[in-house]
């Protein structure tokens, strides 16, 4: 097969085409809507610039993404950590296998009561709903890379007698990195939805809320933006 090969900037173009078009579409067919539903445009960023002028922006985007980078940290943490140990203890994983299915099928919004009522309405509870959402693609993805890890990898390590300090980062993670990869950009995608969802249940600030307090004053052209 051929490879045909572009320079930066014929690319650039071919990757941008497409939302350059969306936004343009979506100025023209909003620029004569009356509905307060659906704003135009121009409105929108007239929006976005008042939030931003104000201040707001900037602390409502540093508090989420903080708590959404937090999440993410630690997600990984608890995710490659617990998913290389039951990828490599094949034993443990058929026993934990069911209830890690039935675990990772609950939406987790239906734990959102249950958490503000255990850890109030300070960033706590929105880090641990992050987390929550993160850790089941970054965990199931890193048993699935450890365990399709050939046989004959972890046979040449154990006749070359490699130390468990040296064959976790050098061998199992290696071998897992691109099932792992798959798991973690499902869970940025998940925590960035999940970032919204936290903050507009018992918030005061963030992302989140702000969009739900211009819905419920019926400022929709700032909940759009």
């Amino acid at each position: 097969m051929n490879s045909r090969s572009y320079s930066p900037a014929t690319s650039l173009l071919l990757q941008a085409w497409l939302p350059v078009s969306l936004i343009v579409l979506w100025f023209l067919l909003s620029a004569s809507s009356t509905s307060a539903f659906w704003p135009p445009l121009t409105e929108i960023l007239s929006a976005m610039g008042d939030w931003a002028l104000s201040g707001e922006l900037w602390n409502d985007a540093v508090y989420s993404f903080t708590n959404y980078f937090l999440a993410l940290f630690l997600s990984l943490l608890v995710g490659l950590g617990f998913g290389i140990a039951i990828g490599l203890m094949p034993k443990v994983g058929r026993v934990l296998d069911p209830f890690l299915d039935f675990l990772r099928s609950l939406p987790v919004v239906v734990f959102v009561p249950i958490i503000i009522l255990s850890l109030g309405i300070g960033r706590e509870p929105k880090v641990f709903l992050i987390f929550l959402a993160c850790v089941w693609p970054i965990l199931l993805n890193a048993i699935v890379g450890v365990r399709s890890i050939h046989a004959g990898i972890f046979e040449a390590s154990d006749a070359y007698r490699i130390p468990l300090r040296l064959r976790i980062p050098k061998v199992v993670l290696v071998g897992a990195l691109p099932q792992i990869v798959v798991g973690v950009r499902l869970a940025i995608t998940i925590g960035i939805v999940m970032l919204v969802v936290s903050e507009m249940y018992g918030a005061t600030e963030g992302i989140g809320y702000f969009i739900l307090q211009s819905a419920q004053r019926f400022q929709l052209s700032s909940a759009w933006a």
